[in-house]
């Protein structure tokens, strides 16, 4: 008894010993099916040649475990929601001390074709040899990433980024009509495309040309005051709106024709100085805004208005002086954009200019019940250069006192400025981004940018475009940007840190 009490502890040990000079255990992570798509189930199944004497077994997704238990095979259904690469992983202990490991790598197919929203090309009416932009709308529940392919004239570009709307930089093209084709997918099996015409337009010389004037000098309360216009345009008129005293008083859209002479009906007025304010706008999106002022009453009286300078600056004194052959003068009421500035018996006031489009105006009354008016129309410049009121890559905001940071890729760019008198219409903005910071201009690369949009009072604008960043700090300055009078923006800086 004794002696096999012996043998059997040397037979523990023995195993023991064998044990723990084997390697560590072998063990399989499965994975059905190996290409899986986000509307699939994927079993993950971890399985070992030696499945007794288990302590531990998992199975990690990206780092993360799913399931864990003390048997093999270890089994997990897994439900993939997005299209990525995953890291699987399976773990196994043993009670001898043994580990294992097995790693799949796995993508995750989007068969869906992305939701696109909107296509456009930037600017509505691009120009021969000028920047033009494709901005994409799009969005897909299963994937982050979109990519873009726009193929026109034998070119193609692409952009592949989390950015919202997706904007490409196409190919300067010469006046015509090219095919457009692009296809916006979230991989090789989930892709939708459309194709359409792109026309490039000739040069858009101005905004249009308006005349006004009106059928008489004066009108009585039974008159129906006729407006006449002359108008003109190098490309097509789109629309005509008239205001009357802040009333909409006509509205007519054009097409296909870059002249034309209108009589409008105004309509009955009662006794007094009324003013009409005419937008001229083309299809390229320029607009002018012209106006005129009439009198309703008995009269006329002779009445001129003399202003002195007729160019001023931003607060120069300018003198209206009235002229008039009358002998029984009751009053003479002057006017600031149809605002009373003074009233009595003076023949003369000093107005002191603000920066804009204003109308000076007088009206002579006189003992007998006549009225006499006579306005004019001064611009005032100004010498403050345009504000820029956001300057976005992507979705972050850039700044002017510290870094920004933002990942390197392909993102879309917005800048909107804004000017107390009137931005300009139409042109682009470059933005020129330096290695060093101003004035030790070092330049690696530049964006230009287009303009979008233009508001109806010329006092604000957009201008968008894209680019592609690598890592680095950089310093972004913004050139080319100036009001009608050419103020313009100097030696400002943006810092934006690229990881």
């Amino acid at each position: 008894m004794k002696r096999l009490r012996v043998l059997f502890i040397l037979v523990i040990l023995s195993l023991v010993f064998s044990c723990q000079q084997r390697p560590d255990v072998s063990i399989s992570l499965a994975v059905d099916p190996p290409l899986p798509t986000t509307d699939s189930t994927v079993t993950v199944n971890l399985s070992s040649s030696l499945d007794i004497g288990i302590t531990m077994a998992k199975i990690s997704i990206n780092g993360q475990t799913v399931v864990n238990g003390d048997k093999l095979p270890l089994t997990y259904s897994w439900k993939p929601s997005k299209a990525d690469t995953y890291l699987l992983e399976g773990y196994v202990e043993n009670i001898f001390g043994q580990n294992g490991t097995d790693q799949r790598i796995v993508k995750v197919i989007d068969q869906t074709a992305p939701d696109v929203k909107e296509i456009k090309v930037l600017p509505a009416f691009p120009e021969t040899n000028s920047s033009i932009y494709l901005s994409v709308m799009a969005e897909d529940n299963e994937s982050d990433v979109i990519k873009v392919v726009a193929k026109v004239a034998n070119n193609s570009v692409e952009a592949q980024t989390i950015d919202r709307p997706i904007i490409l930089e196409l190919p300067q093209l010469s006046e015509g009509e090219y095919p457009l084709n692009v296809v916006v997918s979230t991989g090789d099996f989930s892709k939708t495309s459309t194709s359409t015409e792109l026309r490039v337009y000739p040069v858009d010389s101005g905004p249009p040309s308006v005349e006004v004037n009106f059928q008489k000098s004066f009108f009585s309360t039974e008159d129906n005051v006729i407006l006449n216009l002359q108008i003109s345009d190098d490309t097509e008129i789109s629309s005509v709106t008239i205001e009357c005293d802040g009333v909409e008083s006509y509205n007519e859209t054009f097409t296909g024709v870059n002249s034309i002479n209108l009589s409008v009906n105004l309509g009955k007025f009662d006794v007094g100085h009324h003013s009409a304010l005419i937008s001229v706008k083309d299809v390229r999106g320029k607009s002018t805004i012209e106006s005129g002022v009439f009198a309703v009453g008995i009269g006329p009286a002779n009445i001129e208005l003399e202003v002195s300078p007729l160019n001023p600056s931003a607060g120069d004194l300018v003198k209206l002086d009235v002229k008039t052959g009358e002998t029984q003068i009751k009053q003479i009421t002057f006017y600031v954009d149809n605002i009373v500035v003074l009233q009595g018996t003076s023949f003369s006031y000093s107005w002191s200019a603000v920066s804009g489009r204003h109308i000076l105006s007088a009206v002579l009354e006189t003992n007998d019940g006549r009225i006499g008016r006579d306005a004019i129309q001064v611009d005032v410049q100004d010498i403050q250069p345009p504000k820029i009121e956001l300057f976005r890559i992507g979705t972050t905001e850039l700044k002017t006192d510290e870094f920004t940071s933002i990942d390197a890729g392909y993102y879309g760019v917005r800048l909107t400025v804004s000017d107390d008198t009137s931005v300009k219409q139409g042109g682009t903005v470059t933005v020129i981004v330096s290695a060093d910071r101003f004035p030790n201009i070092n330049p690696v690369s530049q964006i230009i940018l287009v303009q979008e949009s233009v508001s109806d009072d010329l006092k604000q604008a957009s201008y968008v475009g894209a680019v592609s960043l690598t890592q680095g700090r950089y310093y972004l300055i913004p050139s080319g940007i100036s009001d009608i009078y050419e103020n313009s923006i100097e030696n400002l800086q943006f810092l934006l840190e690229v990881r």
